[in-house]
């Protein structure tokens, strides 16, 4: 009976233990609510996404993505080009401000393309936004230009540098990146990450898949002294198996589910 009693207590300071460390998981939105997800209200990466997100009770900020347009202003836009999900043509960085403020997303609500300055507005002082930094121009086939990126960053970043974190999956990058903000490296190759983490001293972390990373790996990077962020997690399934492998934070596509799990009523 004793013996009964002994496992009833270990299995309840277990389930506690981890439900502290679901607690101080932290939780962003993906894209703002999610991409591509049927049952959001907003378009990804829209100013109406990223205000929800924001202004959800416990949400500790968004991941956005973002791309340099022609006349240095940094937007906000996922796919490549702009007739994947827009009424434009063309990419973001062949294209003036004029041009891009006109874009609306091929939704029934029609949300307009936004500058990352709108998105950064809406941030509240205790919350953070992910720059998921789009480097290559399509329809050119070529790289954005790194210094004019850099100024973008100077001038459109400034005032809100300690909110910011930037996600760059181009390595070469990284080292110039991170001498003036926080970059993690994006992969999808976890062994690959953990090369490029002890080769860049500089880079706080990484962003990868949930479904290309195991508890063990998150736990190896940790001891690194590495942040990491774990996005695609979509089911509540996926939101379980995410939290149990214990990262830094999670890039959840539904937002509220991820928030609830958490253990936050909403």
């Amino acid at each position: 009976m004793r013996f009964v009693k002994f496992l009833l207590l270990v299995t309840l300071l277990s389930a506690c233990s981890k439900s502290e460390k679901v607690k101080n998981i932290l939780v962003y939105g993906h894209g703002g609510m999610g991409l591509s997800m049927d049952n959001s209200i907003y378009h990804d990466n829209s100013k109406e996404a990223v205000s929800l997100a924001l202004n959800l009770p416990s949400s500790n900020g968004v991941e956005v993505d973002v791309r340099l347009g022609a006349d240095g202003t940094l937007w906000l836009y996922h796919d490549e080009w702009l007739e994947a999900e827009t009424n434009g043509k063309g990419c973001v960085s062949d294209l003036n401000d004029q041009d891009l403020s006109k874009i609306n997303y091929q939704t029934l609500k029609k949300e307009k393309l936004v500058t990352l300055a709108d998105a950064l507005s809406l941030l509240h002082t205790d919350q953070q936004l992910f720059i998921d930094l789009k480097h290559v121009n399509s329809c050119r086939n070529e790289r954005v230009d790194l210094e004019r990126l850099k100024e973008a960053f100077e001038e459109q970043l400034q005032a809100f540098q300690q909110q910011v974190k930037i996600i760059c999956a181009y390595e070469p990058w990284l080292d110039e990146l991170a001498v003036e903000y926080e970059v993690l490296f994006s992969t999808d190759d976890v062994e690959k990450g953990k090369v490029i983490v002890q080769k860049c001293p500089l880079i706080k972390g990484l962003v990868i898949r949930n479904a290309a990373i195991q508890e063990q790996d998150v736990a190896w990077l940790k001891q690194q002294n590495r942040a990491v962020y774990l996005y695609d997690i979509r089911s509540l399934k996926g939101i379980r198996q995410a939290f149990a492998k214990n990262p830094t934070g999670i890039f959840a596509d539904d937002l509220r589910k991820a928030l609830q799990e958490r253990g936050y009523a909403l």
